[in-house]
């Protein structure tokens, strides 16, 4: 979010955010959203970057519309829809990825994961390891520097009342 509103801040013409999911679903702050659209920063939600067309530069996308099924675990992914593709003439492109943490190095050191593949931890954000806590996109809090804080800020609180009974 910060990318795009700081490109349309520095004169860009256009500036069009394309996620694959619905709105609500979007890792960022409601309000980051909001002020992004109010800057006058444009969102295609529901829609797939397929590929980037382009020989020497970039000069557009084939994006595909999405709709959200929900998963055998309850949640809403995104599936692409045979057929809605369309090319949207852009300039540049910014990716911004998710990032997964690695399996396989959390249960080597023998911590619990849920399904989503985070460290599972109880209200007080400690894991199936006694005296072990986790906070943060790592635990599967909203995946933004803002959320990440308030969460080591909530388990670290814990941490000291669990300190203090001892």
């Amino acid at each position: 979010m910060d990318t795009a509103r700081t490109i349309n801040k520095m004169g860009a013409k256009s500036v069009t955010v394309i996620y694959r999911r619905a709105r609500k679903q979007m890792p960022a702050e409601v309000i980051e959203v909001d002020s992004a659209i109010e800057e006058g920063v444009k969102f295609l939600f529901q829609n797939n970057i397929v590929r980037i067309i382009g020989k020497d530069k970039v000069e557009a996308v084939e994006c595909i519309k999405t709709e959200l099924v929900k998963s055998e675990e309850g949640r809403e992914k995104p599936v692409n829809i045979e057929g809605s593709n369309y090319i949207f003439d852009v300039n540049y492109v910014v990716m911004a990825l998710g990032a997964k943490p690695n399996r396989d190095v959390l249960e080597k050191l023998g911590l619990e994961l849920n399904e989503w593949g985070y460290i599972k931890t109880d209200e007080n954000g400690e894991t199936n390891m006694k005296n072990v806590f986790s906070a943060g996109d790592i635990a599967g809090a909203k995946s933004t520097v803002a959320w990440a804080s308030s969460s080591a800020r909530d388990v670290a609180k814990k941490i000291y009342e669990k300190i203090g009974r001892n």
